[in-house]
């Protein structure tokens, strides 16, 4: 009896290591643990800005601004003068980079960009979004 036990775990054991059929009758391989070298130092940092942990230090609101004017001054001249549809499309996904990291879920507003230009109406995208996101920002501050 222990003889049958001992010939029966060395056939589990040899089906386990040439792979096996389950109930299914398909054929199955089972891997030992495998772990992996770490892909990036302790002390890695992300370069691009991202919510959560900031930089150390912080931009003035008046280079922000500064900034996201002239964005929207480049983004409404090309709003009037290309009229190709990749030129909208990246137009709408540059801003709305811009728009999610710099105003969080108040950058979502910017999606309206993309509608209009989805719908035909790309000389609505004049419209300063960005600044007037910078304004309604300000003001949430404020109040």
């Amino acid at each position: 009896m222990v003889d049958d036990d001992e010939a029966a775990s060395r056939d589990d054991a040899a089906d386990r290591e040439r792979g096996r059929q389950d109930e299914g009758g398909r054929l199955s391989f089972s891997l030992p643990p495998i772990r992996l070298p770490p892909l990036f130092p302790e002390d890695f940092r992300l370069l691009w800005p991202a919510p959560g942990e900031g930089p150390r230090r912080r931009v003035s609101k008046r280079v922000v601004l500064a900034a996201l004017v002239v964005f929207d001054l480049a983004d409404a001249a090309l709003a009037l003068t290309a009229d190709a549809g990749a030129v909208a499309g990246v137009r709408v996904v540059g801003g709305a980079l811009v728009a999610a990291t710099t105003f969080g879920a108040l950058g979502t507003v910017y999606v309206w960009e993309a509608v209009a230009a989805l719908a035909g109406f790309g000389e609505l995208t004049v419209v300063p979004t960005l600044s007037a996101l910078f304004v309604v920002h300000s003001l949430r501050e404020v109040f």
